[in-house]
């Protein structure tokens, strides 16, 4: 059975709770290497908690450390080309700090590998990911506009170089389409062990544009679906609702069930926790047309926009045109309603907003 485990935790003390989950699961690290995946949505401070408190990044090398690893790693992928560089990304989420001289560039050295997908017949994996002896993902608890939630399994996407992520958003449209190409990556290389910041957590529009929530906790599994299954559930969802969990038990990557989960620590559904969707209480005939008649679309929120430009690059189908008196001009004919604008703004400039597709007359 698989079994993930809660602490009760603060980013002053977060070492003692890593500290337990490396002696809860005991992964093999003695003289391997080890990769320290956190999540780096962007250049953005930790403040913001979008990204992986530099708290539980440190304690993690630290941990490491003690227990011999040979050579220690830390390193993601981020989303962004607007934002600059995986080193300026990490310097201001406090994470280069925290890692020191153990920082990697994950896009330095992409590597073609052959994948089990039907949107690609192979994708470009960081080197370091390919080569670690183990991994260690360290995702946020956070909402995600695309795909409910974002954990464990989504945080494997962060293994991919370059525009492979955008070529996944733009040929694998749709959230059932879009959770299936997760799962395919995270399959190639599934984490040894993942120890999830829930301390303070992301409620609302995640994975960026959300609302800080403090929950005082931290969760460890060597199993990253399970440990997603155990965050949804906390987050008031049905587990099986989510399509990356659905879809990965289906594949034997691990449960989505509450029931096969062997859970230790304080585990308890978050109040009134905020979550972006519709429709996923709903039968799912009723959902697809509730989904296809309703449409979350993105809008510019012109008060808030810097005209810099970053949501225009990360569209994956060039929807979004810059003007210079207006700055980004979205072409909803074109827009495959992915929201990477809204996840790469780092300025809160993008909204999302439902409308009547009767009335819009979007394509889909």
């Amino acid at each position: 059975m698989a079994r993930v485990t809660i602490y009760e935790a603060d980013y002053a003390d977060v070492e003692n709770a890593v500290e337990r989950a490396f002696d809860d699961f005991r992964p093999v690290v003695e003289g391997r290497t080890v990769l320290v995946k956190p999540n780096i949505l962007g250049a953005v401070p930790p403040e913001r908690h979008v990204c992986t408190h530099p708290s539980l990044v440190g304690a993690t090398v630290r941990a490491l450390e003690r227990r011999g690893a040979g050579r220690v790693w830390v390193g993601d992928n981020p989303g962004m080309r607007a934002y600059g560089s995986n080193e300026h990304a990490a310097r201001v989420a406090g994470i280069l700090e925290a890692a020191g001289d153990r920082f990697v560039n994950l896009g330095a050295s992409p590597v073609k590998v052959p994948v089990a997908s039907a949107f690609a017949d192979r994708l470009a994996f960081s080197k370091e990911v390919l080569d670690a002896d183990c991994i260690v993902s360290l995702p946020k608890m956070k909402t995600h506009v695309a795909t409910v939630i974002t954990g464990g399994v989504k945080n494997a996407f962060g293994h991919l170089v370059g525009g492979e992520k955008t070529r996944l958003h733009r040929d694998a449209r749709g959230p059932e389409n879009f959770a299936r190409a997760i799962v395919d990556v995270y399959q190639v290389r599934p984490p040894d062990l993942t120890i999830l910041d829930a301390v303070v957590a992301m409620e609302g529009q995640g994975p960026s544009g959300g609302r800080p929530r403090r929950l005082g906790r931290v969760l460890a599994s060597d199993n990253a679906v399970a440990l997603d299954t155990v965050m949804a559930a906390m987050m008031g969802l049905e587990p099986r609702s989510i399509p990356t969990l659905r879809i990965a038990e289906e594949r034997g990557l691990g449960p989505a069930d509450l029931a096969q989960i062997n859970i230790e620590g304080p585990f308890e559904v978050v109040p009134k926790f905020k979550v972006p969707m519709i429709g996923l209480w709903l039968g799912a005939a009723v959902s697809r047309l509730i989904t296809y008649v309703i449409v979350t679309q993105p809008t510019v929120r012109r008060k808030k926009c810097v005209k810099c430009g970053s949501c225009a690059e990360a569209c994956p189908v060039e929807a979004i045109t810059m003007t210079e008196h207006h700055g980004p001009v979205i072409d909803y004919g074109k827009c495959i309603f992915c929201f990477c604008c809204h996840e790469m703004c780092r300025y809160e400039a993008m909204d999302l907003t439902r409308r009547m597709r009767l009335f819009q007359g979007l394509r889909y």
